[in-house]
C-alpha cells in the first residue's frame, strides 16, 4: 500500500484513534448498489486486504459530478475504472474522492516513481496474467513508446516461456516415449519367453507321449502284474535312457520317513500305466513327494 505526502496526514478520528493517512490507488467498479448509492472498487497495487474500497455516490460525486451518470447501468460499470484516493479507519478503506492524472501528479509524483515500478515489474513476470486494471494504469502512467516498448519485451519473454515450455513437453514426451518402448519391448520379450515355454511343453510332452506307448508296448510283451514289477525291469535293464523323461527318482515318505524309489514315475503316469497294463495297486500307504526324471540324472 503507498502512502500519501505527510501533508496529507490528518487529525485523529473523533474517538480519539489516528487514522492512516490517505493513500492513492486505481481500480474497477466491481458493483454499485444505486438505490442505496454506494458500491466498491478494486485494488490494483495495494498489497495488503482487504480487495476492495467502500464508496459513497457523494464524495465521488464532489471531485466527479458526471460519476453518478456514469454509474448508471451494469455494462458501463463493467468498464469503469479510476484513480481514487482512500483512508484506512477503523470501520474499514473508503473513497474519499477521484483523482484525475494532473491531480496526481501535483500531490503524489513519489507515489507514481512506486507506482511505475510496480507496473514494470508487473508486465515483466510472464508466469501470471496481467490483469487488465494495470494495462489501464499503464497507459496512463507511461508514455506511448514506453508502453509498446513493455508490451515488446513482455512478447519476447512469453516466447521464450512458450520455448522453454515447448521443449519441457518435448522432452517429457521422449521420456514417456522410452518408457513406452521399454516397456513394449519387455512385453515383447515376456511374449517369446512364454511362447518358448509352450512350445517347450508341447515338445516335452510329445516325447513323455512317445516314450510312454514305447514303454506300454515294451511292457505288454512281459505280462507283468505289479507296476512294482515295471520298475526293477527298468532298473535291471538300464533303461533310464530310453524311458528317461517319464521314469527316474520318485521321492516317498511314509510316517515320517523319506526314501527313493529308482525307476518310479510321477503320479500321473504311473496312473496312466496301470489302466493301459491292467497292473494291480498294491496298496501302500506311502505318498509320492519329488520326482527327478533320469534325464536330468543323465544331464547333470
Amino acid at each position: 500500500m503507498v502512502r500519501a505526502k505527510k501533508d496529507h496526514d490528518r487529525h485523529a478520528t473523533a474517538g480519539g484513534h489516528k487514522e492512516k493517512p490517505m493513500t492513492i490507488d486505481f481500480g474497477k467498479v466491481e458493483r454499485y448498489i444505486e438505490d442505496r448509492g454506494f458500491g466498491f472498487v478494486s485494488h490494483t497495487f495495494a498489497k495488503i486486504p482487504p480487495r476492495e474500497v467502500f464508496f459513497h455516490i457523494k464524495a465521488v460525486k464532489r471531485t466527479h459530478p458526471e460519476m453518478p451518470q456514469a454509474l448508471d447501468g451494469t455494462k458501463t460499470i463493467e468498464k469503469l475504472y479510476f484513480w481514487y484516493e482512500y483512508r484506512t479507519s477503523s470501520k474499514g478503506q473508503e473513497v474519499l474522492g477521484i483523482l484525475d492524472l494532473k491531480q496526481i501528479q501535483q500531490k503524489y509524483a513519489d507515489d507514481i516513481v512506486s507506482f511505475i515500478d510496480t507496473i514494470k515489474t508487473s508486465w515483466m513476470n510472464v508466469g501470471k496474467p496481467l490483469p487488465e486494471s494495470l494495462r489501464k494504469a499503464t497507459s496512463d502512467l507511461l508514455n506511448h513508446d514506453e508502453v509498446n516498448q513493455l508490451m515488446a519485451s513482455r512478447e519476447t519473454l512469453e516466447a521464450e516461456q512458450r520455448r522453454h515450455q515447448e521443449e519441457l513437453q518435448r522432452a517429457e514426451s521422449a521420456r514417456l516415449q522410452a518408457i513406452a518402448e521399454q516397456r513394449a519391448a519387455q512385453e515383447r520379450a515376456e511374449a517369446v519367453k512364454r511362447q518358448a515355454i509352450a512350445e517347450q511343453r508341447v515338445a516335452q510332452q510329445r516325447v513323455e507321449e512317445e516314450e510312454f506307448r514305447q514303454l506300454v508296448a515294451e511292457m505288454s510283451a512281459q505280462r507283468f502284474t505289479k507296476s512294482s514289477q515295471v520298475s526293477k525291469y527298468i532298473v535291471r535293464h538300464k533303461l533310464g535312457h530310453k524311458y528317461k523323461h517319464i521314469s527316474g527318482i520318485l521321492q516317498m515318505e511314509l510316517d515320517g520317513d523319506v526314501w527313493n524309489f529308482n525307476g518310479g514315475f510321477p503320479p500321473e503316469i504311473y496312473a496312466r500305466l496301470c489302466g493301459e497294463l491292467g497292473l494291480g495297486n498294491q496298496g501302500s500307504r506311502a505318498r509320492p513327494g519329488t520326482f527327478t526324471p533320469y534325464k536330468d540324472i543323465i544331464e547333470h
